[in-house]
């Protein structure tokens, strides 16, 4: 019964190893943009909120005029 005990403690041990191993593994081969898109593609963006932004303070037609504009310019049809 010994022999048993001491043969499952170890392999408790190996598994709960095995698991930090496998963690610190997948931390350093983490992607350095965490979002996984390309720089310009973020910065893209970015400026297409703030053209969304700009036609805020607009009403109605002009409001619509001025998203479909950005829509067309930032390619988000």
């Amino acid at each position: 019964m010994t022999k048993l005990m001491a043969i499952f403690a170890a392999g408790a041990v190996a598994l709960s190893l095995s698991g930090a191993v496998f963690a610190a593994d997948e931390q350093t081969n983490a992607p350095k943009d965490q979002t996984g898109t390309p720089a310009d593609q973020t910065k893209q963006d970015q400026e297409y909120l703030v053209a969304l932004k700009k036609c805020d303070g607009l009403q109605d037609a002009a409001k619509q005029k001025c998203i479909d504009q950005a829509k067309q310019k930032y390619n988000r049809m």
